[in-house]
């Protein structure tokens, strides 16, 4: 009976898929490994603690794998479980991905194994959340000219994000802060964009808005407010379309 391996990685897309890589390469026997992602995970007496470094080009390797291998809509699978708020993501996918390799791209269809079951759920969490939250990025006009924009997030939304906004709105500079998880999306005009972590931009920058800016918010809650019914409001279902943990962002729900 060998020790089982537990393989720590950084908790990340490219950090999960460089610990996959390194299961794989070991050899060692899939049924005793497991991968860990974050800084939650605790020692165990019984496992052999691997801690494995992000690597972009093996990840990138694995990523190839999975598209060229099993098929484009796994890929998606596992990149959005990968941004999953939720610990039994980074083994979920190694599972996945172990069935999927052997099997190919039937894998996906496969419901009845654990896996892949549970990563369909973790895509889904994650895919709602972002349909759903980006009606609730709430963009400020900063006195240097910059858009700035606070998110909280349940997941982690913020690379889902950047490649929206930046679609969206390509000819402006603009920032986005992930309150949860202290990464700061940065888009700059012809340059693309990036993420950094461990940020915590500083109040008296990101709280002085233009005067521009300060007149529009004014306008808008006086438009929310006079656009409201007050014999129709209904608490329950404004907290439905509107989930509460959104509110601390949203300009018009200041105060409610």
């Amino acid at each position: 009976m060998k020790t089982p391996r537990i393989y720590m990685c950084e908790d990340s897309l490219e950090g999960i898929l460089s610990a996959v890589h390194a299961a794989y390469m070991s050899r060692y026997g899939h049924e005793y490994q497991s991968i860990e992602a974050g800084d939650y995970v605790e020692p165990s007496l019984f496992a052999e603690m691997i801690r494995v470094e992000t690597d972009m080009d093996k990840a990138a390797r694995v990523a190839d794998a999975v598209i060229h291998k099993i098929s484009g809509y796994a890929w998606h699978m596992v990149k959005y479980g990968a941004m999953s708020c939720h610990m039994d993501k980074a083994d979920t996918i190694y599972r996945f991905l172990v069935r999927g390799f052997r099997i190919g791209r039937r894998v996906t269809e496969q419901f009845t194994d654990p896996a892949v079951n549970r990563l369909y759920k973790l895509d889904r969490e994650v895919s709602r959340e972002k349909d759903h939250f980006y009606g609730f990025v709430r963009f400020e006009e900063l006195s240097n000219g910059i858009l700035f924009a606070k998110i909280a997030p349940k997941h982690h939304q913020l690379p889902l994000a950047a490649d929206h906004f930046a679609d969206r709105y390509p000819m402006e500079n603009w920032m986005i802060y992930d309150e949860r998880r202290h990464e700061v999306c940065v888009h700059e005009v012809g340059k693309g964009w990036w993420i950094a972590k461990d940020v915590t931009p500083a109040l008296r920058a990101i709280s002085d808005v233009s005067d521009s800016q300060k007149q529009f918010e004014q306008w808008w809650r006086s438009f929310y407010e006079t656009i409201g019914i007050k014999e129709r409001e209904n608490p329950r279902c404004r907290m439905n379309m509107m989930p509460k943990m959104y509110w601390s962002n949203l300009p018009e729900m200041m105060g409610k």
